[in-house]
């Protein structure tokens, strides 16, 4: 039976080719979504984690030392089985941060791109003996199939197609999330091809060679010198095995693609768990059958290839290529998907960090053919390192060579998830240490055994003796002693001690509340563009934005810090998080403030929201009693409001939506300015004040005639041993239904005294009816019709003022609210003289002097025929107070700071006494004897002052040596043309 190497190759291009054929159709959409998505696919994808090694290399290790190949399976299935503490937080840190590779999980822990550097690297020299093999194992298939074969023209040739298949299926985009469905389909397909056809050689090999299961276990019990039992691990080499195969995988770049990058479903991680250790179980199953068939039939071959000799010995071309191209498969596959891995954790830790593209580039072309560039460099040292190692290792050697340079990273992933101490010089301490020791060791005498050997080395397990063991142990130790005393004597940046507050699993991810220089998402664009250009930097924020459903118009602080680490994360996803840390760091960078940091408690409530169903036993239960606290706030039949000391808001109730109109959504995380001017306005006022309670009045926007009324309280709180953040807590409350209740009392008791107010009209319309007197007792002695005409027109105005006056008495019976007329700036001296002139044309009463001192450019928004009541008022009071031929003087001026203007009416009467000064604007309240006044005229002018939005006040005795003398004061906003305050 004889094969030619030429039909070897072409049959791998097909198989190859068919193989990622689908893949093709996979990504063109021509299977359906639910196939590509089904948990089976990455159930099955995981197995590229069985390679040629599992192929073959397995039972060469059980034919050296028996059952201790087991090693490798068991090693993972342990660390499936403890996958709640190492794969899912790993898993979700990998998904939060768009961490694609474990350099980027060393450089995102530790904020050193010199971490980064030294992972891939150092990853990458690990990982070659482990892609060199499965070139080597294909090669050496083709070799004993045709021993004419040429075999670095066939090792050429094979790294040329897998080549192009990882470049094509790996490198279409560049995107935070980079998925290739139609690679891991694919890859789903060659894992269970592999499995399907080693149970087969396994099944044909106890069949057809063993006779049965039966007669093939009694042979291999009755032939124990041909089994080499005598050669079995001691219990130092199992745990070194066990170390080896528990650890290192999660440092295998196929792995960390196939687990964490290719996956965003927590679900599938829960299927992987139980499945895949079921898969390799059925790996492991037929390796022991296939070991006793080769050794039954007396083949030939090296052990390792035992697999081979299955079908060769039953001389079934059948089964020959079966098994070669279930190699095929396993060699194929996991040195595409590592490879691909390989030039994300080059790109990001070797190129960007010391070679960026500049701004006039097209960064995501730059970054593709970088990419492929970079694919093309892992192929051509795979290659020489296939070449450089002349096929004189078996691949035991090489999987244990590959394991131990990986197992160097263990100490920093132990530190990255459980010691919050550990920093960035003790990684690069101990990993450097780790790194030459298993240079040294291990990696050098394989390469010298290399340059010196022309054939192959006996079948040997990894070097000579127990070497590996040492080498094994050695160089961890030396690793994880330098990591820890260095951890130990030097101290964390504060980059470091946030970052390990995420990762950690016994931290809390406690963000601070700090204010970014940006303050919408607008400037998020205009700030990288300086390092991405405009069309990267407009692609990434509205990336950013539709992912956490917000506009390019968001300006909330909150929201903003999501924006910047949701940015930070898809750069990270696509550069690295140690490019994209510095771009965000520089670009969009905090303020530098002075204040004590707090903690982001929004952040907090909402990692707590997404986890709490985590937690178990008491801390479920206080979980259960924080959202039930939060919960009776958000339900209180009052509007509550939680601010930060720098005016954030942390809480905002359903009564606040409902009394303010502004959602919770609007609210949360935003500060106080940024609320509607009104609101604004209010709360700024009230927070800035000393006031604990204040009620105040606001136009209703569903009505603007009417009016609705709110009261506000605050309580400030400060730092305590509970670790609180300082703010400001707001309780807002409407008293609408109160006050009209309380309008509705006043409109009864007015109503009770309706009898009075007859009285009150003869009393307020005395002084008109007296000038329309005087007026028309002149006109008897008025012989000139200009004259006549003049008298008629200052009668009719009198009337006029009549006719308001009882209008005035009128409202002051309704319901309390008093129908207003537009108001519109008049001259105050004009005023003013208008009711002196009234008050004047009364004959009968005492001579006093009226003296009107108001400038004539002062003017006020009013209604001059009520504000000339109130004046009416006044000096009617002041002249009644006064002695004869005194003076009563009005005078005004100006208060800037208050934007007002301050009238005064000040007489030199008798004053008003001490005890009934709070009375003096109560209705029906007077000093004056019965039928002389109804003490409405003050209560009358106090309610006109309030309708033009001013206040009236009184101050007696005004002469403190005499003890005489009233002044009333009148403030009323000024009218100028220049505005000032907030707009």
């Amino acid at each position: 039976m004889t094969f030619d190497w030429g039909y070897l190759v072409l049959a791998t291009v097909l198989y190859i080719g068919a193989l990622f054929l689908t893949a093709y159709f996979a990504e063109k959409g021509k299977i359906p979504d639910q196939a590509l998505k089904h948990p089976l696919v990455y159930i099955l994808a995981f197995g590229v984690c069985c390679s040629s090694w599992t192929f073959y290399g397995a039972v060469g290790m059980a034919y050296e030392i028996q059952h201790g190949y087991l090693a490798f399976y068991l090693g993972l299935s342990i660390l499936l089985l403890f996958s709640a503490i190492i794969i899912r937080p790993l898993f979700n840190l990998a998904k939060n941060y768009q961490l694609s590779s474990l350099a980027d999980l060393f450089a995102f822990r530790y904020r050193s791109r010199w971490v980064g550097l030294i992972t891939a690297t150092g990853v990458f020299f690990a990982v070659l003996p482990l892609l060199a093999m499965q070139i080597q194992a294909i090669t050496d298939v083709i070799t004993i199939l045709d021993p004419e074969a040429h075999t670095r023209s066939i090792a050429l040739i094979i790294s040329g197609i897998l080549l192009y298949v990882t470049i094509l299926f790996g490198t279409r985009s560049i995107k935070p999330s980079e998925k290739h469905r139609g690679l891991i389909f694919a890859l789903a397909i060659e894992a269970l091809i592999k499995l399907v056809i080693l149970l087969v050689i396994g099944a044909v090999a106890v069949g057809e060679i063993g006779g049965g299961i039966g007669p093939m276990q009694q042979w291999a019990q009755a032939a124990p010198k041909n089994l080499l039992q005598d050669n079995f691990l001691n219990p130092m080499q199992w745990f070194s095995l066990l170390l080896l195969f528990v650890t290192a995988p999660l440092v295998l770049p196929h792995l960390f693609q196939i687990l964490f990058r290719e996956s965003s479903q927590p679900r599938r991680m829960q299927y992987i768990t139980w499945a895949a250790p079921l898969y390799l179980f059925l790996m492991a199953l037929p390796v022991l059958p296939i070991m006793w068939a080769g050794i039954h039939s007396g083949s030939s071959l090296s052990p390792e290839y035992f697999t081979l000799a299955v079908g060769l010995s039953l001389e079934s071309p059948a089964l020959v290529w079966l098994t070669f191209f279930g190699g095929l498969s396993a060699a194929s596959g996991v040195t595409v998907i590592a490879s691909l891995s390989m030039s994300s954790m080059l790109l990001n830790h070797v190129v960007l960090p010391f070679n960026k593209p500049t701004m006039d580039t097209d960064i995501y072309r730059w970054l593709i053919w970088v990419r492929r560039m970079l694919i093309a460099t892992v192929f051509v040292c795979i290659f020489g390192f296939y070449v450089f190692l002349n096929q004189v290792h078996n691949q035991s050697t090489l999987l244990i060579t590959s394991y131990t340079g990986l197992l160097q990273m263990t100490p920093g992933l132990v530190g990255l998830l459980f010691w919050s101490r550990a920093n960035h010089k003790a990684f690069i301490v101990g990993v450097s240490v780790g790194l030459a020791s298993w240079f040294i060791l291990q990696l050098w005498p394989v390469l010298s055994d290399s340059l010196s050997l022309v054939t192959r080395l006996p079948l040997q397990f990894a070097l000579d003796g127990n070497s590996w063991t040492q080498v094994v142990l050695y160089s961890i130790s030396l690793n994880s002693i330098a990591f820890v005393v260095t951890a130990l004597l030097t101290k964390s940046s504060l980059e470091e001690q946030s970052a390990a507050e995420i990762c950690v699993i016994s931290r809390v991810d406690r963000r601070q509340r700090l204010p970014l220089k940006a303050k919408n998402a607008r400037e998020f664009v205009e700030s990288l563009t300086k390092p991405l250009g405009q069309v990267m930097a407009e692609r990434e924020v509205n990336r950013a934005l539709a992912k956490l459903r917000l506009d390019l118009s968001e300006y909330r602080p909150y929201a903003l810090r999501r924006l910047r680490d949701t940015i930070e994360a898809n750069l990270s996803g696509m550069m690295g998080p140690s490019v994209a840390q510095a771009t965000v760091s520089r670009y969009l960078p905090y303020e530098k403030v002075e204040a004590i940091r707090s903690e982001d408690i929004h952040f907090l409530e909402q990692n707590l929201d997404n986890y709490h169903f985590q937690l178990s036993g008491m801390a479920a239960e206080l979980d259960r009693l924080r959202r039930h606290h939060r919960e009776t706030l958000y339900r209180l039949p009052i509007g509550v409001c939680s601010l930060t000391s720098d005016g954030e808001i942390l809480l905002w109730n359903q009564v606040m939506t409902d009394l303010t109109g502004i959602r919770e959504e609007q609210a949360i995380g935003a500060r106080v300015e940024s609320l509607p001017g009104q609101w604004y306005d209010l709360l700024d006022s009230f927070i800035g004040g000393s006031e604990e309670k204040i009620t105040i009045e606001q136009e209703d926007p569903e009505d603007p005639r009417n009016k609705k009324w709110f009261s506000l309280h605050k309580t400030r709180f400060g730092k305590t041993s509970t670790e609180l953040n300082e703010g400001i807590i707001l309780l807002l409350e409407d008293e609408t239904e109160y006050k009209r209740l309380e309008s509705e009392l006043v409109h009864s008791e007015r109503l009770a005294s309706i009898g009075q107010l007859a009285a009150g009209i003869a009393h307020e319309i005395g002084n008109p009816i007296t000038g329309i007197d005087c007026l028309a007792q002149d006109l008897k002695y008025t012989e000139s019709p200009e004259e006549v005409v003049e008298i008629g027109e200052q009668i009719r105005l009198q009337a006029d003022r009549v006719t308001k006056i009882v209008q005035s008495l009128v409202n002051f019976s309704h319901s309390g609210q008093n129908n207003k007329t537009e108001h519109h700036p008049h001259s105050l001296a004009r005023i003013v003289q208008d009711a002196i002139d009234l008050l004047s044309l009364s004959r009968d009463e005492k001579q006093i002097i009226f003296v009107n001192e108001v400038p004539e450019q002062f003017e006020v928004i009013c209604e001059p025929q009520r504000l000339a009541q109130v004046f009416i008022n006044l000096l009617g009071n002041a002249r009644d107070a006064s002695p004869p031929y005194e003076k009563v003087i009005v005078d005004a001026v100006i208060e800037p700071k208050r934007e007002t203007l301050s009238i005064t009416v000040t007489d030199r009467g008798a004053g008003i006494k001490e005890d009934v000064m709070d009375h003096i604007f109560d209705p029906f309240f007077t000093t004056k004897e019965v039928g002389k006044g109804t003490g409405l005229g003050l209560f009358l002018s106090y309610t006109i002052v309030e309708e033009h939005y001013g206040h009236i006040s009184a101050r007696s005795p005004v002469y403190l040596l005499e003890g005489i003398g009233t002044q009333f004061t009148i403030r009323l906003p000024l009218h100028t043309s220049v505005t000032s305050g907030n707009t």
